[in-house]
């Protein structure tokens, strides 16, 4: 039945003239369309007729050229002829081969570029467009190499998929999400030249410029999207090449906007599962990060410090990019901290954290309760950035003491800012209890600690050494 179907219609594509008959090329482009997409089989044997091949595609050379020449009456025959394109492809390995061998990729592409060049583009044709290209190499790795190497390999100007995924439209971006995911998931190779190439980099600063404002918009799952590529970045041990690519030498600031965007989904990713999964060398990149922050921010507090006992009236500088970066650290070591893997732990002891926050912590000590006097507006506003620094501090260095022979260094500071200190008291009341520390001492004599409900500590008889 799927045969004789296809054949007929092929028979009849043949014998009309796309510029004298565009109504009847439409109708029957419409019903090739809407049976290959519901059909799997039709779509099989369609396929294997080599007419078929011949005919869509001098069908669409030739309007695609009188589009480009100004004939916009050949755009309903284009939007149905991307259409077959996107179906036609869709899970069959054979036709996506076809249609690559007939450059169906170039036409599209040709399509999409007259489309975006229009003041009030068809975004129809555009989505088709773009589904189109991700049915074309979706399972097929050979031509998700070839398309994707073309791709990675472009200038501003020709720079296709980054133009798109700067487009407005919320549909044209989550096709080319699935476009970008598909050539990635499995490859590294694919990975690194996005992050590497110019064409990459590019697109990779679209999505960030995206990501916060779609996290809230419930209606897409293109922030998931997101957040699944990036995901994959840093799976492949790439994350500190693109965080160097996002530096802005020029600006004169530490950290840019793209970069905190870029801590925070590297935050969503280590809370998101039980174990971290970063390399050591992105561990190390971090404390990087952290080492050139932390004597800025220390500074940013003094400065505080100054403006207060001079009761000068100057305003604070905005320091939010720096606090939000610091914070995210924080709470990304704060997690690392946590982890069983005795590497990242070793590499975050290596790396200097315990004094680094340290520093930090006393630093703070000494500027917040300065906050609580009189002072002006702008200047409580400034310093009350830094209100939860000495809580992820101490959480850090307090994960860091456990089961760590610095732990008598830490309680030791630990306890100088907390004594005769009520705002750092209530800073650790509000922390959550994670486990109690099972010491060898507790072991040795029999006794075992317990974390009950509510978060207090019960010691119990250890039967086994009775």
């Amino acid at each position: 039945m799927e045969f004789e179907r296809s054949s007929q219609l092929v028979q009849q594509l043949e014998t009309i003239d796309p510029l004298k008959d565009a109504d009847n090329l439409v109708h029957f482009l419409k019903q090739i369309a809407t049976e290959a997409q519901a059909n799997s089989k039709f779509r099989e044997i369609l396929g294997q007729n080599p007419k078929f091949w011949i005919t869509i595609t001098k069908i669409c050379s030739l309007t695609t050229e009188k589009l480009i020449s100004g004939e916009i009456i050949v755009i309903s025959i284009l939007l149905w002829l991307v259409r077959v394109f996107r179906n036609i492809v869709a899970t069959v390995t054979e036709n996506q081969n076809k249609a690559l061998e007939q450059e169906w990729n170039k036409m599209i592409e040709k399509i999409l570029w007259y489309c975006l060049s229009q003041p009030e583009s068809d975004v129809t044709i555009i989505r088709s467009g773009i589904q189109a290209l991700s049915n074309l190499i979706t399972g097929n790795n050979f031509i998700q190499e070839f398309v994707w190497s073309d791709f990675m390999n472009r200038n501003e100007f020709d720079d296709l998929l980054s133009k798109l995924v700067g487009h407005n439209d919320n549909t044209i971006l989550s096709g080319c999400l699935v476009f970008i995911y598909n050539c990635i998931f499995e490859n590294e190779s694919r990975r690194k030249s996005l992050v590497t190439s110019d064409s990459g980099t590019r697109i990779l600063q679209s999505l960030l410029d995206r990501a916060e404002t779609l996290l809230e918009d419930e209606s897409t799952q293109n922030f998931e999207l997101i957040y699944a590529i990036f995901a994959r970045i840093i799976e492949s041990d790439l994350y500190p090449i693109l965080f160097d690519s996002l530096n802005l030498s020029s600006s004169g600031q530490s950290l840019t906007r793209r970069q905190i965007i870029l801590l925070k989904l590297l935050d969503s990713k280590l809370f998101s599962s039980d174990s971290t999964d970063i390399s050591l060398s992105t561990c190390i990149y971090l404390l990087q990060i952290f080492d050139t922050i932390c004597p800025q921010v220390i500074f940013s507090m003094q400065q505080v410090d100054i403006i207060d006992r001079e009761n000068q009236p100057q305003e604070i500088e905005d320091t939010s990019i720096l606090y939000t970066g610091l914070v995210l650290l924080l709470q990304c070591f704060g997690k690392l901290s946590q982890d069983e893997n005795d590497k990242i732990r070793e590499c975050l002891f290596k790396g200097g954290i315990i004094a680094s926050s340290i520093s930090l912590l006393v630093q703070a000590d000494k500027t917040f309760p300065r906050a609580t006097k009189a002072m002006s507006s702008s200047l409580q506003q400034g310093i009350s950035e830094f209100s939860y620094i000495k809580r992820d501090i101490i959480k850090v260095i307090g994960n860091m003491a456990y089961n760590n022979n610095i732990r008598e260094h830490a309680i030791f500071a630990l306890r100088n800012l907390l004594i005769n200190n009520s705002e750092n008291q209530k800073l650790v009341k509000e922390l959550e209890p994670i486990a109690p520390v099972q010491t060898d001492v507790l072991s040795e004599i029999g006794i075992k600690a317990q974390l009950e409900n509510g978060g207090k500590i019960k010691l119990t008889t250890d039967s086994n050494k009775m």
